[in-house]
């Protein structure tokens, strides 16, 4: 149980950070995790969606600070409000019980990886009868959850990462992992060294479309959105917004 001194210094932070997001005077605290080349510390400004979330504030007028954490504790943190919001999250039924969704930040393709050496084929959705998956803990299942409400496939391991899944996939402890491709391609790349034990089956699954978010409970969640969005709609007309995907996917 949360202590009652605890739960006074959240409380506190709450209000300071929305006073000081509508005073517009202080930098806004955001927090994101791994997942190249979306976000990671490593990579160039943090990352394609690190910088396009960045610019997007900053055209507003605003300043952030961008923290690293593991997914888990960066969404909890966000929960509680020690963040003002996060990124790039999928939509699912979950989440949208408990946050605000800003406008798509990007739109990917989600497919099917396998072994390289695998006879899978992926035709219709019988071809994957009692596969085992790989889901990483505080990702959605929202691409494979039809799968899984069908007992088509099942979820064979929970890692902390995408290089884990990866992992667990060539070891053959799991028969596929569902990932978008860009994202797919850069982690085996970076883990393996290259890509040649590896490829994609079948058509793509649903889309991802990537979102910052806010908790719901936020007191000023909504006007955060608000000008996120418009700083969004701001970077894409100035072509901001596509200069900076060219220059982290070579477009």
């Amino acid at each position: 149980m949360m202590s009652l001194g605890l739960k006074k210094s959240l409380w506190v932070l709450s209000l300071w950070l929305a006073a000081s997001f509508a005073m517009g005077e202080e930098i806004l605290y955001l927090v994101t995790g791994e997942f190249a080349p979306f976000s990671g510390e490593a990579l160039p400004h943090g990352g394609m969606t690190t910088e396009i979330t960045v610019s997007a504030f900053k055209e507003m007028g605003y300043e952030t600070q961008i923290d690293f954490l593991p997914w888990k504790r960066g969404y909890i943190n966000t929960r509680k409000h020690l963040y003002l919001g996060t990124f790039p999250y999928v939509e699912d039924a979950t989440r949208k019980k408990t946050f605000l969704f800003s406008k798509p930040l990007y739109t990917t393709k989600t497919h099917f990886f396998a072994r390289q050496n695998s006879s899978l084929l992926y035709e219709n959705q019988q071809d994957l009868q009692g596969l085992k998956v790989c889901l990483p803990v505080g990702y959605s299942a929202r691409e494979i959850q039809g799968f899984l409400d069908k007992g088509i496939v099942t979820i064979g391991m929970r890692p902390s990462n995408d290089a884990a899944c990866f992992r667990a996939l060539h070891k053959g402890r799991v028969d596929l992992y569902a990932i978008n491709s860009i994202t797919g391609w850069a982690v085996i790349k970076k883990t393996f060294g290259d890509t040649h034990d590896f490829k994609t089956i079948g058509e793509p699954l649903l889309p991802s479309l990537y979102y910052f978010i806010v908790d719901n409970q936020h007191p000023n969640g909504q006007n955060l959105l608000d000008v996120f969005n418009n700083g969004l709609t701001a970077i894409k007309k100035k072509s901001i917004y596509q200069n900076i995907i060219s220059r982290h996917l070579g477009i």
